[in-house]
């Protein structure tokens, strides 16, 4: 299967042109407590799987309500980056949806568990279904650093959960939200809530339909980009009892995109014919399919059962989803008259449960044991052309199919106990500590079929993996004054090892195709802290994480399968042996030492009572530690490089000594520093109220070590302008998201096809300018 890397393009703007458009402080919450005019709102989150203070809980937490969503227009998924400095979130090119925190990257093709965990109602879904529209959302937490003991996966980066808005049962009520912007998009989300039984059972229903497009014009085949999405959701709340608690939620959502990535360049010499373009030219040339469809079908059910001293929770999950793909994989045009388009389906069914036993309210030692346990079984299949012979340069080649599939019966299980422990030592000092033995079983074989032949992408005993892991976590914190509390705490992270899929290159020792599970150490010291009578909140923290073979992504890798231990130096430069031809290049994972070291802080002030603003900023230093990785190495001086298909004498794949940062799927190496700054101010105008409200990110320069490419730093603002009830049942805003229409070249890529590459360049879409209207009403009886 063939991978190739995608990137973003955008240039830049200085951060001094931002400083008249301050965006607005949300002090956001799962839940808000009641306070005085002009004080800063305290929240309630349960990012500890306990309904706590924001301000209490020893660790680094953001967490968004449904109200600063909806005045920011977040009506995607991949827009939550905007209020988390320190969150990357890769939406691609509508496969292959990553998220990283704390500099912790992911690529999906590793097909190992993702460094950060998406929940929805607490149930973990995947990530390609979480990155889609959000509506009638309640609630988003972002939790930063390994969760290795209370939640369904020990992701060691972080988690990130969303909840749904719960049914009220105590009157109908419902809202209604309309956005017009250019570009022609059209985001519609309504939502009403009727109690079935007054006081007992509640049913909510929401629904969003989203129209979009891009302005990117294909001229090989006359298509533009765009994206069509709806869905539909059912709440329902049951109250039989002021002890008994029962939430179900079902949701559909279908997404259908066309999603060309711009073409920059011009033709070289027997290429072909075509335009020459730049960036801003927002122009494909690639002549098949680019097309992406997605459906999910998601379920929680959530049970609360209080026994006075005790609690008895049980939260499931269901999920089905669909992905289906059909790209041509020539992205560049390379070659004219030639489709390399490759067909791509993925079926999965996953259930979760998760059942736990808690004390509440005991004045020294709460406790907590769980077990927890989910399968899911999936169906994968590829089809794509096999270019073996080329009659001539820039020709149509001969090809034949290639494809590939997953065996029957092919399944993931992970099973868990876990416990939890929180003892107040004294009315100031409380510790806690928790544990998680986790096991995970897989069957996972794959199947190629090229000229007839079938054959088994793993040996059985490969395709069968058994990991089991102990972590944990533990915290201290101690309150110096009200409004004042420092906290130290530990955590550990895991995923679990595996083999690398459809790899075709035979002879190639088993060693290189598994890779290690991946362990990870994570120590935070952090304050949190209220000033000027909760008019003024300052947190920060600093971090240490440690991983222990990470694991990484190596693509297009020389392979000789040949190679004798100690064998003498070769031909090639430096010693090297030429490379497999009939092999070609292959991807593989690859395991390597990490660390990441970091500091956050924010802060929220309430300036006046009709005035507010919020600081949020990151800086991350993560890295390879002297890692040894698989790479391309063609003069035998362990610097990776592409200079040609050359190999390390004594080796089948060359490695190299790197402590280069983490790079996402496309290479590029995200700047450390990265920050967001929110604000509003509004002012009576008599029957309504008015407001200016905006948002400025910062993301400090990146490089792309592959491309010796340096990414420019990128500075967008958004800005909105509007009036509204002073209820704030109702309000009208007139926005414009990129106010100064900027953007940052990410680096460019190359495309070979028989060993040629023309003389176009394959960039993301690049960010663009978008202005629009959004009316929001609510209503209720």
């Amino acid at each position: 299967m063939k991978v190739y890397s995608r990137s973003t393009y955008h240039p830049t703007i200085k951060l001094s042109l931002c400083a008249a458009a301050l965006a607005v402080a949300f002090p956001a919450a799962a839940q808000e407590i009641p306070v005085k005019p002009g004080e800063i709102q305290e929240v309630v989150i349960t990012a500890s799987k306990r309904k706590e203070s924001i301000q209490t809980v020893a660790m680094s937490v953001d967490a968004l309500t449904a109200e600063s969503l909806q005045k920011l227009n977040v009506q995607q998924f991949a827009d939550v980056e905007k209020l988390s400095p320190g969150m990357q979130l890769d939406s691609a090119d509508g496969r292959g949806q990553s998220v990283a925190l704390r500099g912790v990257t992911f690529n999906p093709d590793t097909g190992a568990s993702p460094t950060v965990q998406i929940y929805w109602n607490e149930t973990p879904i995947s990530t390609s279904d979480a990155f889609r529209s959000l509506f009638d959302i309640g609630r988003i937490e972002v939790l930063r650093g390994p969760q290795g003991t209370l939640r369904g996966q020990t992701s060691p980066a972080g988690a990130i959960t969303v909840a749904t808005r719960v049914p009220s049962l105590t009157g109908v009520e419902g809202t209604i939200n309309q956005t017009w912007g250019s570009h022609s998009l059209w985001n519609t989300q309504a939502a009403v809530n009727v109690p079935l039984i007054e006081g007992k059972l509640a049913m909510r229903v929401a629904g969003v339909y989203n129209r979009s497009e891009s302005d990117v014009h294909n001229v090989s085949n006359g298509r533009d980009n765009n994206d069509r999405a709806r869905g539909g959701r059912v709440s329902l709340l049951y109250q039989p009892t002021r002890d008994l608690e029962i939430l179900l939620v079902h949701q559909q959502l279908t997404d259908k995109a066309v999603n060309y990535p711009v073409n920059v360049g011009a033709p070289v010499a027997g290429q072909g014919s075509g335009p020459s373009l730049t960036a801003g030219d927002r122009t494909s040339v690639i002549e098949g399919n680019y097309d992406f469809y997605n459906r999910a079908r998601l379920t929680s059910l959530n049970v609360t059962w209080n026994l006075g001293a005790h609690k008895l929770s049980y939260i499931g999950g269901f999920q089905q989803s669909v992905d289906r793909s059909v790209r041509d994989l020539d992205l560049t045009n390379v070659v004219t008259g030639f489709n390399d388009e490759q067909s791509v389906n993925v079926e999965g069914m996953q259930r979760t449960h998760e059942l736990r036993f808690e004390s509440v309210n005991n004045p020294f030692w709460n406790y907590m044991v769980g077990a927890y346990y989910s399968k899911n079984t999936f169906e994968s299949r590829f089809a794509q052309p096999f270019a073996y012979f080329y009659p001539a340069p820039y020709a149509p080649p001969m090809t034949v199919t290639i494809e590939g599939y997953s065996a029957p019966g092919s399944y993931a299980k992970g099973s868990a106990i876990f416990t939890n422990h929180r003892f107040a030592l004294t009315p100031v000092d409380t510790f806690e500590f928790g544990t998680r033995l986790q096991k995970n079983q897989s069957y996972s074989q794959q199947y190629l079929s090229v000229f007839g032949n079938v054959a088994p992408g793993l040996t059985e005993d490969l395709a069968k993996r058994d990991n089991k892991r102990w972590t944990s976590s533990a915290s201290y914190k101690h309150e110096f004054r009200k409004g004042l509390m420092g906290y130290a705490s530990y955590a550990g992270g895991y995923r679990p090892g595996g083999a690398a899929s459809f790899v075709t290159a035979p002879g190639l020792d088993p060693n290189y195709i598994v890779f290690k599970p991946e362990k990870t150490n994570s120590f935070e010291l952090g304050v949190k802290s209220s000033w000027l009578d909760r008019k003024l909140t300052l947190n920060a923290d600093v971090f240490q994480q440690k991983i222990k073979d990470y694991i990484g992504r190596a693509n297009a890798i020389n392979v000789r399968t040949a190679a004798k231990a100690g064998e003498p130096a070769g031909p090639g430069p430096g010693g090297t042996y030429p490379g497999d031809a009939g092999t070609g290049a292959i991807n593989l994972n690859t395991n390597g030492d990490v660390v990441a070291r970091g500091i956050e802080t924010t802060a929220i002030w309430s300036i006046q009572p009709n005035w507010r603003a919020q600081l949020s900023m990151s800086y991350v230093d993560a890295h390879y530690d002297n890692a040894m990785l698989y790479c391309n190495d063609s003069n035998n001086d362990g610097i990776p490089d592409n200079g040609g298909a050359f190999v390390q004498p004594g080796r089948q794949i060359s490695v190299c000594k790197s402590s280069r940062p983490l790079a996402d799927a496309n290479g590029n190496e995200a700047g450390k520093f990265s920050m967001s700054l929110q604000s509003e101010y509004s002012r009576d105008l008599g029957k309504v109220e008015g407001f200016v409200r905006g948002l400025v990110r910062h993301a400090s320069p990146g490089y792309n070590e592959m491309l010796n490419h340096r990414i420019a730093s990128f500075t967008p603002v958004d800005l909105f302008v509007g009036v509204r009830d002073p209820n704030q049942r109702w309000e009208l805003s007139v926005w414009s998201q990129n106010l100064f229409d900027r953007s940052v070249d990410r680096g460019m890529s190359k495309v070979f096809l028989g060993a040629l590459a023309g003389g176009y360049y394959r960039i993301a879409t690049p960010e663009q300018r978008k202005v629009g209207v959004t009316l929001r009403y609510d209503f209720d009886n």
